[in-house]
């Protein structure tokens, strides 16, 4: 009686099993997944992709000889015919699947998601310079009546230079007059954050953006339907929800996902045509041009359009439809220019500043090169070829003549868009795509219409396999979004409220914090006066230490780990730089963040050091803060 080993048991098949694994775990690790695992005292990461594809080699290597020529074309053909079968399968199911399938709830699916996820991992706090600007402008909106000044009596008697520019926190600018302090963000965003607070409280402020990430994707897939079909609206919004700049914008409190979600609105609801669709696209435009005024000449580009086409179709209501959008598009433009007038001075003057300070032709370049090289490595090249497909005019691609010039037109909306930043001010991050957010649903119903059009009046394999290349774009781009720390761990932006309270449990109220990046949280959320030392003249510092203290205000100087440095060396040789060699009087160091930071006393040093531990879980959450501790008398 003969014993066999199972086949479990021979090398041939546990070689081709780990062949198989190694495989497959490479695919993983090349679209980003890799892992970190502690397994008490032993740590185990498996990150780089060279390693198990070694392992793949080596295993498929050893299958091969322990097979042998005729088991290599024994298991060719078991899989040959298992294959055969699967693609069978997999061939009706996705025929039934194209006949049943309905767009909307798919849609509504991604959508929902995409908000979903930017709520789980919204910071909810007035932490950056945007964000604080934006928090506290939707609270001056709800002042009763609202007030966007908020009055700086200190400044005035503070004897160094620019006394105001060093009691102005991030995301605010002085008044003309130099009296009083003004947000330099636009109103748009402030005034739907305010409305969302006044309806559900002060954490439904930051439902906003998310919501916007929503109607971003929604309102893609409807333009994608409008010019080409279901499957071209579905494979826009699933590449736009997944993009890792709408990832990261749509759980930031900043503009850029709201103004795109307008702008993508105004276009969907021009294709519809109707006199009531262009008065609402007009209404969204000016909702679009008060989130972002800079983006005004988008809104001329919306408009020629509706007057082009409205003169092609020569419809006797052709006048009329011209002006709805007209009715709904003026008010946003006029308001922006009475409130930029009332803050700044001027109707044309921008909270940031001189334009000729923030454009120049000498960006285009560098700018050109950065746009270019972070759009292929966060969406893949594919995306700029959806760009040069808008101009395709191809019926594969566009199946109707109005299609074919809507396609056109949104080529020319995208290149409004790049217009306006060719020539800004150049940024060093992949993150600064974010102005380019508006031109997202262009090039990715151009990316989607290429595909889909590849795929038109092909065999059913061939569009089943269009449509995991879309869904794979989809994971690709989530990969990155990872690996470029769009969902860091720890506390993230909500340290500065934690380090604002901490530093509000070891100051007087009437202290004043000098500090540069904590000077808006501070204030908002600790109630401490602070003043800024990267404005603060150099030759100033232990002045300004001793006409705080007689002022009653006790000063402390409050710096990151990273700032420390470049403090020492600008206020080299001031009596209050000694203090950063004694024992600051609190260190605090977030949960998974690298670095630490301190608060000194200039004036009596500490004898010791409190040092709390970092908070983990759960973490601070849309913690309110107090508006009238931005006024410091």
């Amino acid at each position: 009686m003969s014993h066999r080993r199972p086949h479990w048991l021979t090398p041939r098949f546990l070689f081709g099993t780990i062949a198989v694994l190694a495989g497959v775990w490479t695919v993983a690790l090349y679209a980003g997944y890799g892992q970190s695992v502690t397994l008490g005292p032993w740590r185990i990461s498996s990150r780089d992709p060279r390693r198990p594809l070694l392992v793949f080699a080596i295993a498929g290597a050893a299958y091969a000889l322990a097979s042998g020529l005729p088991g290599l074309r024994r298991d060719v053909s078991r899989l040959g015919a298992r294959a055969s079968v699967i693609v069978r399968l997999t061939a009706h199911a996705f025929e039934r699947m194209e006949a049943r399938a309905s767009p909307v709830p798919i849609v509504l699916m991604i959508a929902v998601a995409s908000a979903v996820t930017a709520l789980r991992f919204n910071a909810t706090t007035a932490g950056g310079s945007d964000a604080f600007s934006y928090v506290t402008q939707a609270d001056l909106w709800l002042r009763s009546p609202p007030r966007m000044r908020i009055d700086m009596p200190i400044a005035s008697r503070a004897p160094w230079p620019d006394a105001i520019g060093t009691f102005t926190p991030f995301g605010y600018r002085a008044a003309p007059d130099r009296r009083a302090i003004v947000p330099v963000t636009a109103p748009g965003l402030p005034l739907m954050m305010a409305a969302f607070k006044a309806i559900a409280g002060h954490c439904a402020m930051f439902w906003v953006v998310p919501l916007s990430g929503a109607l971003l994707v929604w309102a893609t897939f409807m333009i994608g339907r409008r010019l080409g079909s279901d499957a071209v609206g579905v494979a826009a919004a699933w590449l736009v929800a997944t993009s890792p700049t709408v990832l990261v914008m749509s759980k930031s409190v900043m503009s850029d996902a709201p103004a795109a979600a307008f702008w993508a609105l105004a276009i969907s609801l021009i294709l519809c045509r109707s006199t009531a669709a262009l008065f609402g696209a007009g209404l969204s435009t000016s909702a679009a041009i008060m989130i972002r005024p800079n983006l005004l000449p988008v809104g001329l580009v919306l408009g020629l359009w509706t007057i082009w086409r409205e003169i092609r179709a020569g419809s006797d209501a052709r006048t009329g439809r011209v002006l709805a959008f007209a009715a709904g598009a003026i008010p946003g433009c006029i308001a922006v220019a009475a409130i930029n007038r009332w803050l700044y001075g001027s109707p044309l003057a921008s909270g940031y500043g001189d334009l000729d300070r923030l454009f120049s032709l000498g960006n285009v370049a560098v700018n050109v090169r950065h746009y270019a090289s972070w759009l292929a490595e966060t969406q893949t090249p594919l995306a700029i070829a959806g760009a040069a497909a808008l101009l395709v005019p191809s019926r594969r691609l566009w199946p109707t003549p109005g299609a074919r010039d809507g396609a056109r037109w949104l080529a020319v909306v995208a290149l409004a868009v790049f217009g306006v930043y060719i020539a800004y001010t150049p940024f060093d991050a992949w993150w600064f795509l974010r102005f380019l957010l508006p031109a997202w649903p262009a090039l990715f119903i151009g990316t989607a219409a290429l595909l889909v059009g590849l795929a038109r009046g092909r065999a059913v394999w061939f569009r089943a396999l269009t449509v995991l290349a879309v869904l794979a774009l989809g994971v690709h781009a989530v990969a990155t979004a990872r690996r470029l720390g769009v969902y860091p761990p720890g506390e993230g932006e909500r340290r500065y409220v934690t380090i604002a309270g901490l530093v509000a449990q070891v100051t007087d109220a009437s202290s004043a914090i000098i500090t540069t990046p904590h000077a808006g949280p501070v204030r908002y959320y600790g109630g401490r006066l602070t003043v800024r030392h990267d404005v603060l003249d150099p030759a100033w510092l232990d002045r300004a230490v001793e006409w705080l203290a007689r002022e009653g205000r006790r000063p402390y100087i409050l710096l990151e780990d990273d700032e420390l440095p470049e403090f020492r060396r600008r206020f080299r040789g001031a009596r209050a730089v000694a203090a950063l060699d004694g024992t600051p009087i609190l260190i605090y160091e977030a949960h998974q963040i690298a670095g630490r930071v301190y608060l000194f006393d200039p004036v009596f040093p500490a004898s010791q050091t409190w040092q709390p531990a970092p908070i983990h879980d759960p973490q601070p959450r849309c913690v309110a803060g107090d508006l009238s501790r931005i006024t410091n008398r």
